[in-house]
C-alpha cells in the first residue's frame, strides 16, 4: 500500500501536468544609439521595468507589450513585444 507521502507525490506530479504552462521571461537584447542617449522600458500599464544606457544591453522580460521610451537627445517611443525566444530591440534616441 502506498504511503501518504508518495500520495502526495503523485498528487503533485499529476496537478502540476493540469496545469496550463506559463511562459517564463525571455531575453531581449540590442543597442542603444548615440553614446549620450537615456532611455527606459516600460510595460503595458506604463511601469518602468528597466533603464538602458547607451550601448549594448540585456534583459528578461516576461512576455507581454513593452515600449522602450527615449529621454534624452529626442523624446520618442518604440513599441516593441516581448515573446517567447528572444528577441533583438534596437533603441535609436538620435
Amino acid at each position: 500500500m502506498p504511503t501518504p507521502s508518495f500520495k502526495v507525490a503523485l498528487g503533485l506530479i499529476a496537478v502540476s501536468l493540469l496545469l496550463p504552462r506559463m511562459a517564463a521571461a525571455d531575453v531581449v537584447t540590442g543597442t542603444v544609439t548615440p553614446a549620450t542617449a537615456k532611455a527606459i522600458v516600460v510595460d503595458a500599464s506604463g511601469k518602468t521595468v528597466a533603464e538602458l544606457k547607451p550601448g549594448a544591453y540585456q534583459l528578461q522580460l516576461p512576455p507581454g507589450r513593452y515600449k522602450a521610451r527615449c529621454l534624452a537627445p529626442t523624446q520618442r517611443e518604440q513599441e516593441f513585444l516581448s515573446l517567447s525566444e528572444p528577441v533583438t530591440v534596437n533603441v535609436d534616441c538620435g
